[in-house]
């Protein structure tokens, strides 16, 4: 009887070290699949980072300068008041936007360093076995943070930079038109 239960034993733990072994492949594949995220998430911070939004901010606050320095009248047309208000928040928006990319291209590699810390852990077996799709589940959602951020951050530019494409050629001439009318 003994035989049989140190059979049974033996089996028993080729069983739980089989399952053991798939969770540690199905662990592994996961984070494999995620470290490639991150790169390409990376890829994407650095192929879509504006270099020229500190130009287009300065140039925007250069030319409702030039407005407020010529425009004297009592009331404003709500058309000119329009277009003068979506302009500034051109400004506004791109200014704060830079801030987004910045906390995604900061929190990119953190996220990598955890994830090869978590892969150590898995392969080698160290830290709470029974935690690690927890972990894995944990640096998932602050992927997905990171790439909702881009996403905001690249929609946010491409529809404010184009904003301004449109707007700077009218507001300028409205600028230059007000230093003309002033000058006569």
């Amino acid at each position: 009887m003994n035989l049989y239960k140190i059979i049974a034993i033996i089996i028993g733990f080729i069983i739980l070290s089989g399952c053991q072994d798939k969770k540690k492949q199905t662990y592994l594949k996961e984070i494999n699949a995620m470290d490639f995220k991150i790169d390409s998430l990376d890829k994407v911070s650095k192929e879509k980072r504006v270099d020229t939004i500190n130009s287009i901010v300065m140039s925007v606050r250069s030319t409702i300068s030039s407005v407020k320095d010529v425009y004297f009248a009592d009331t404003i047309d709500m058309k000119i008041a329009t277009m003068m208000n979506e302009y500034k928040e051109i400004r506004k928006v791109l200014s704060s936007n830079t801030g987004n990319i910045s906390k995604a291209t900061k929190a990119l590699p953190e996220v990598k360093q955890k994830l090869k810390d978590l892969e150590h852990d898995i392969n080698e077996g160290v830290g709470e076995r029974e935690k690690y799709q927890e972990y894995i589940n944990y640096e998932k959602n602050k992927i997905e943070e990171i790439e909702s951020l881009l996403d905001y951050y690249i929609i946010t530019n491409d529809k404010y930079i184009s904003r301004y494409d449109s707007l700077h050629p009218l507001v300028v001439n409205f600028a230059d038109s007000l230093k003309a009318h002033n000058e006569k």
